[in-house]
């Protein structure tokens, strides 16, 4: 986060000692924030707000018209003051990987880089702003988990895959909802370049619901969820149905 917009990132002192730290990122005409964390001995102080603010302020003069985050819903009533409003649900699952065969998601090739530009255009379709920055970081850190499907010339779909601590992150996993089967071909096709057993997880928007029904196919259940939520003018060119898994509830 701090690579993609070191200006936006915040950290929060008193007395010299470090209270806690918000960090922000900026699309254009859209932002982010994540990563608000405020020590436990130092809440119930306003340092939340406070950072939430720089924050805010800083993206604003950067030109973002609309903010956006993803709140658990314990805290989501300090955003709510500040000003953001909710807009739906976002659900995170789990689920243990299955060995796919090969023929299964033939469909699905290996993201190649030269094809980057071509997919951020392909992602601000559906996202409502062009996130080159990270796409191109991902894919720099997980090529070999970044794939994509094509209707030559056009591109139909991608899905990208990093590994974490306790298994593996999938998204953004990104397609036209008109094809339902490319979805599903990309999934396996990371399912069966992971290991088996190793645990999946992916953050899905509640009102897709092709995401959510192909997920629970393989055996992914709901195990938390948190609130999306804005700030500003009301996002107008996303296209939710195709956004099947979130790049992360810290950058969208």
């Amino acid at each position: 986060m701090f690579e993609y917009n070191p200006l936006g990132c915040f950290i929060a002192e008193t007395e010299g000692k470090r209270a806690g730290h918000v960090f922000s990122v900026s699309y254009g005409k859209l932002g982010w924030i994540g990563f608000l964390i405020v020590r436990a001995d130092f809440r119930r102080k306003d340092v939340g707000t406070l950072l939430m603010q720089k924050a805010i302020d800083h993206l604003s003069s950067c030109g973002v018209e609309t903010i956006r985050l993803e709140a658990v819903p314990e805290i989501a009533g300090l955003y709510r003051k500040l000003g953001f409003i909710d807009e739906y649900d976002s659900l995170r699952f789990v689920g243990v990987n299955q060995k796919i065969s090969s023929a299964a998601s033939s469909d699905a090739k290996l993201l190649n880089e030269r094809k980057m530009k071509d997919i951020a255009r392909f992602d601000a379709e559906y996202f409502g702003a062009n996130r080159i920055k990270v796409l191109e970081r991902l894919y720099r850190d997980y090529s070999d988990l970044c794939f994509a499907s094509y209707e030559h010339p056009k591109i139909t779909g991608y899905i990208m895959c990093r590994q974490g601590e306790n298994g593996y992150r999938v998204g953004p996993w990104v397609c036209n909802p008109k094809n339902p089967q490319v979805a599903k071909k990309l999934l396996m096709k990371c399912m069966e370049t992971i290991n088996k057993n190793e645990k999946l997880y992916v953050g899905v928007p509640a009102v897709n619901k092709m995401a959510i029904e192909i997920l629970q196919k393989f055996g992914f259940g709901q195990y938390s969820k948190s609130i999306r939520m804005y700030f500003g003018k009301k996002i107008k060119n996303e296209c939710v149905s195709g956004i099947l898994g979130i790049g992360g509830p810290e950058k969208g």
